[in-house]
C-alpha cells in the first residue's frame, strides 16, 4: 500500500523536519494518517492548525509551570 500524498504545489512553503523522536510514537503517529487516509505531512498540518490554544499561547495539555510545586509569585 503506498503512502497517500497531497496535490503536488498544495503545500505553500514545505520543509523536512529532521526531529528525532521515539519509534514507537512515530510508528502510532503514520498509522493514525494511513487510517486517516492522508499522509504523515497531512497529518501534522492538520494538528497543528486545529491546536486549541490556552492564555500562554501553549497547547492546553502542557502543563504549567506552577503545576510543578512551585507557588505563583504576584508581582505589582
Amino acid at each position: 500500500m503506498s503512502t497517500p500524498r497531497r496535490p503536488k504545489g498544495s503545500v505553500k512553503d514545505p520543509i523536512p523536519l529532521g526531529w528525532r523522536v521515539e519509534r514507537e510514537s512515530r510508528d502510532t503517529f503514520t498509522r493514525l494518517a494511513a487510517k486517516a487516509g492522508i499522509s504523515g505531512a497531512a497529518l501534522f498540518d492538520m494538528m497543528v492548525q486545529s491546536l486549541e490554544l490556552d492564555d500562554r499561547g501553549l497547547p492546553t495539555w502542557v502543563p504549567r509551570e506552577d503545576s510543578k510545586g512551585q507557588l505563583p509569585i504576584d508581582t505589582p
